[in-house]
């Protein structure tokens, strides 16, 4: 099973080679973001807000809306005939967004330290501990696969203008940061509370369970749609 995950990661890896744009993106905007606020950020731990904006468009958009965009294609009948095994290509997917937010977060980290000399061991701990604490969003993004009358391309419309909302309003003094997931995600590490964990927990355990119902009811024969 390892060698089969294995090799569904190196070809999605190489199809992500392929196509930059996303890659580059995935940087840019955060960087932006960045730049324009880098007088608020005083310490690592400021940065959770970007990580976890990073770590959820890479989770939700390669997981789920991937699987979903595939599935739609017709692409994954070919795949799948090979090695019918929904929860592998599952764990493929996933181990290939973590490693796509390793470097695309490791290259953050880098240009952060070039202009603020933060610790990189700080920025590399605290952001490795948050691609690890979203893992549960990328199970909940396969719920997107149960979906029969919804397209991918709404379904990408509407999350990015969602996340991009969400992570513009971390930056204000909004009311509605507190029904913010980003804002909650990013504070398990800014400041580490009993109650803020018991939520995480809770929710992180509801996300697995759809996302476990997604995967074992996934089946790569496109739905068909009027």
């Amino acid at each position: 099973m390892k060698n089969k995950i294995l090799a569904y990661m190196i070809l999605n890896i190489k199809s992500l080679l392929k196509d930059k744009i996303p890659f580059v993106w995935s940087i840019l905007l955060p960087l932006v973001m960045y730049f324009l606020n880098r007088n608020q950020i005083n310490v690592e731990k400021d940065l959770a807000y970007w990580w976890v904006y990073m770590v959820l468009c890479a989770y939700i958009y390669g997981v789920g809306l991937y699987a979903l965009e595939l599935k739609e294609s017709g692409c994954l009948r070919t795949i799948f005939s090979i090695e019918n095994s929904p929860f592998v290509f599952f764990m493929g997917n996933l181990m290939t967004q973590i490693v796509f937010c390793l470097i695309s977060v490791g290259l953050f980290n880098f240009i952060i330290y070039l202009d603020k000399q933060f610790s990189m061991i700080k920025m590399i701990f605290y952001s490795i501990l948050i691609i690890l604490l979203c893992i549960p969003v990328a199970f909940a993004g396969y719920a997107f696969t149960l979906l029969k009358n919804v397209h991918a391309n709404t379904i990408n419309t509407a999350f990015s203008i969602l996340l991009f909302g969400m992570f513009m309003l971390l930056g204000t003094d909004s009311w509605l940061n507190a029904y913010n997931p980003m804002c909650y995600m990013a504070e398990i590490v800014i400041a580490p509370s009993k109650t803020g964990f018991v939520l995480y927990s809770a929710i992180s355990v509801v996300f697995i369970v759809i996302g476990s119902m997604g995967i074992l009811k996934f089946s790569p024969n496109s739905n068909e749609r009027r």
